[in-house]
């Protein structure tokens, strides 16, 4: 035991590609996405206590604190992986991404939660193990687990991690909607339009900031065809210096990337009071957790 309290910054992730290839015969999706860690972070504290039990608080009043949290799933799956009695947890979350915005504020949890466990027990389990453990609580966890930039095929779990992109800005909207994983899934399993696969021509411009904005796409935008996203796309799109916009992840949030930093501070200073979740993030590298 290394230590008694340990606190982990939980990023969000967008995807700057979200191709949905296939579905499973275990209901699951395929999908093929470039994910990006981005600064926007809630803040993940552990503190064993003598308890014999793991308790959950948050400064979000709307997030469930019981067995349905995937941070409390992901902490009960590490004690039992590892071999560990508990003896006693108390996690608390500070929460600064915002809910149902398709940018995996639960799983940046249940990830920080699994990577604090781990550093908190001396490693007792392999990133690879970690990541396994992951994937069987949700899609977006091993992404979370490891950050930065990388290319996620599968449901999720399987990961190839890439060079970090360029430095840019990104501004972040997350209008008054929220939008479920499940509703969006069914929107793609229900779609009439034929999906155009984007990921391979995004792989390709990594290295350069205006030609990856020109690649952004995502499956669940064009299926959704919800007109208050499309518009905030197309708005943001509009702005000066703006090199792109696309919803992430399931929604409901949309960002728009600009390589000028006082050009993206400007977007997000008009929209600021006219949605609930406006700010301007960065690229996190996998190493700069």
């Amino acid at each position: 035991m290394n230590n008694s309290e340990i606190i982990v910054r939980a990023y969000a992730k967008i995807n700057l590609t979200l191709d949905i290839t296939g579905k499973r015969p275990d209901g699951y999706h395929d999908l093929s996405s470039i994910m990006q860690s981005v600064s926007i972070a809630d803040i993940v504290t552990l503190r064993q206590t003598d308890t014999g039990a793991v308790t959950l608080s948050c400064s979000d009043p709307r997030v469930p604190c019981d067995e349905r949290n995937i941070a409390v799933k992901c902490a009960r799956a590490f004690y039992n992986a590892a071999g560990i009695d508990c003896g006693g947890l108390d996690i608390h979350i500070e929460k600064n991404i915002p809910m149902q915005a398709g940018m995996g504020g639960g799983s940046a949890d249940g990830a920080a939660v699994l990577n604090g466990l781990n550093k908190m027990y001396g490693k007792p389990l392999a990133q690879s193990e970690l990541i396994e453990l992951a994937a069987g609580i949700g899609a977006d966890i091993p992404f979370c687990l490891i950050g930065g930039t990388a290319w996620a095929q599968g449901i999720g779990e399987k990961l190839t991690r890439l060079p970090d992109i360029p430095e840019c800005s990104i501004v972040v909207v997350k209008p008054d909607i929220g939008i479920s994983t499940a509703q969006a899934y069914s929107a793609v399993d229900n779609a009439k339009v034929k999906f155009t696969p984007s990921t391979n021509a995004a792989l390709e411009n990594l290295g350069d900031i205006t030609s990856l904005a020109k690649s952004l796409h995502n499956d669940f935008e064009q299926a959704l065809e919800i007109p208050q996203l499309r518009a905030l796309t197309d708005e943001l799109s509009k702005y000066s210096g703006c090199l792109g916009a696309c919803m992430s992840g399931s929604g409901s949030a949309v960002f728009a990337m600009f390589s000028d930093e006082a050009a993206a501070e400007k977007c997000a200073a008009a929209l600021r009071g006219k949605y609930p979740f406006v700010t301007v993030a960065r690229p996190v590298g996998a190493d700069n957790g």
